[in-house]
């Protein structure tokens, strides 16, 4: 009975996995030329015929042919087209290939939105990687087992044939006059100068500055205003994630006294007039979506914008030796808090270390009361359980929190402090501390012993200094570098390459990573698969 209902149950996920992948396809864009814009950048080919995410003014157009039953191949002007390299696995990449390749097309119930997956693998789908990079990052294949793709994973087809932009993403500021507003991509004016100041289209909406208001609101392609003048002007939150936009407001009080032209100066959680007079200082963040409707209550002492479908938010914990002390919690879309808050010091960091990526997150735990020591740095993952536990004796590389984890690897370094004496030991004497690499999970994959700095380069592979000095009291960041060097760590812990790069303490902070089969270290290649 038992394996009937078994094998009853898989027949139908099988036919709700055909039906589903069906219905979806049958609804796609018809034959011609489009940008396949996705996670707010478009997808390009680099001269190597790589695939990168980039910005709006370099938008390369993909004609769309259709092959029925669901199925599409996206050929370039050069006449190659949009396929995969290699096996069809996790880190797979894209690249120009010069035969026809087919994929399928799926409608994800959301207006405009398709995934483009392997018709032999479609639950394999286009993922964009590290979509801040300025300089774009390839884009690749995840498996992903869910029906619905990920926010990630969805891609626009943005009609390439007219100089109009539904988005106004490819429209540019003009100035006139003192004042700006917005022209296409052939250079015609679509919204007049008439704003003191605006920011660049994002799905649909603008961001636009009255200086006499002290105050922003939002428009669409049309030129209408969609909220009233009533936001403060934030240096960010104007560009849209999973559909919704961070906003601020000053407190009633607050704006009142601005559009009277009084100045008023924030002092944590306060707010006093020229003259003196302390002001309420109203719930002052929460999200709009692209019709402008406050679908997340401005009600947080500030936030930041949503990565992967959650944001951080911030509770006011007050001040010592004048710096502020906030808490963060992480809301979802429709504002519940799902990972409760905890202890954060926001004065030394920027709001994108508390931005999800690839699923992960740091946080940050005091170790003391001086507001002048930096926290320990953990990761968390987006149910707020702990992958690698904060420790001050731990640092992550990069001061942007953003290469210490990549492609499934965290790599764990010991900060200076702790290689600059040793760490001592019971009988008295010294030990020295070294990285370590961590899987997505948080296992452990392997301690690297003797090497004392990591970072994840692309493809699951580590790039680590190895280093032991004869002097216990050498700092780590002033080694004499005739005995140092590098080695390559595959996703097992093993090395692949090993002792490159003599003397070059800084490779770190210069270009490294992985392309096609090999590690790359500036100008030298070196093969690993």
């Amino acid at each position: 009975m038992k394996k009937r209902f078994t094998r009853t149950l898989l027949t139908l996920c099988i036919l709700l996995s055909i039906m589903t992948v069906s219905a979806f396809a049958a609804e796609q864009p018809s034959d011609g030329w489009y940008y396949l814009r996705c996670m707010y950048n478009y997808l390009n080919l680099t001269s190597s015929g790589a695939a990168e995410l980039r910005s709006l003014s370099e938008n390369q157009a993909f004609y769309m042919e259709s092959k029925g039953d669901g199925k599409v191949s996206l050929k370039m002007k050069d006449g190659r087209y949009l396929g995969l390299e290699g096996d069809r696995k996790n880190g797979t990449r894209l690249k120009a290939v010069n035969s026809s390749y087919v994929w399928t097309i799926r409608h994800e119930n959301k207006e405009g939105i398709f995934s483009l997956r392997p018709p032999e693998a479609y639950k394999m789908v286009v993922n964009a990687s590290g979509e801040k990079n300025a300089d774009g990052t390839a884009v690749i294949i995840w498996s992903h087992p869910a029906q619905d793709a990920p926010s990630n994973a969805e891609f626009r087809f943005i009609p390439a044939t007219t100089a109009a932009d539904p988005t106004g993403e490819s429209w540019t500021i003009y100035n006139e006059k003192g004042l700006v507003g917005f022209k296409d991509a052939a250079g015609k004016v679509v919204i007049p100068a008439k704003y003191d100041a605006a920011k660049d289209f994002s799905q649909g909406i603008a961001r636009v500055y009255d200086k006499n208001k002290d105050a922003c609101a939002f428009i669409n392609t049309a030129g209408k205003l969609i909220t009233p003048f009533k936001y403060y002007n934030a240096n960010s939150g104007w560009t849209v994630h999973d559909g919704l936009v961070r906003v601020g407001i000053h407190g009633e009080e607050v704006t009142k006294a601005i559009m009277n032209g009084d100045s008023v100066d924030y002092i944590g959680d306060k707010v006093m007039m020229k003259s003196g007079k302390a002001l309420k200082y109203a719930p002052r963040c929460g999200f709009i979506d692209t019709t402008g409707k406050e679908v997340i209550p401005i009600q947080y002492y500030d936030a930041q914008s949503f990565q992967g479908g959650l944001a951080a938010v911030f509770q006011y914990q007050g001040k010592l030796k004048d710096v502020d002390y906030t808490k963060v919690g992480w809301i979802d879309t429709a504002g519940k808090l799902v990972i409760p808050y905890k202890s954060d010091d926001a004065s030394y960091y920027d709001g994108s270390v508390h931005s999800f990526k690839d699923g992960l997150v740091c946080y940050f735990v005091e170790t003391d009361k001086d507001p002048y020591t930096l926290p320990a740095v953990g990761i968390m993952n987006k149910t707020g359980k702990v992958i690698v536990a904060a420790n001050k004796d731990e640092w992550f590389h990069s001061d942007s929190f953003g290469l210490h984890w990549r492609d499934g690897i965290i790599a764990v370094s010991p900060n200076r402090e702790v290689n600059t004496k040793g760490v001592p030991t019971k009988g008295g004497g010294h030990v020295w501390s070294f990285s370590s690499i961590y899987d997505y999970s948080g296992k452990l994959i392997k301690k690297l012993d003797g090497y004392v700095d990591a970072m994840p380069i692309g493809g699951g592979y580590t790039l680590a200094l190895h280093q032991l000095p004869d002097n216990p009291k050498v700092d780590v960041l002033d080694i004499q570098m005739n005995s140092a060097y590098w080695s390559v760590f595959d996703r097992t812990g093993k090395i692949v390459v090993e002792k490159v790069e003599k003397n070059n303490f800084y490779l770190l902070n210069n270009p490294a990573g992985y392309d096609n089969g090999y590690i790359y270290f500036g100008d030298n290649r070196y093969k690993v698969s």
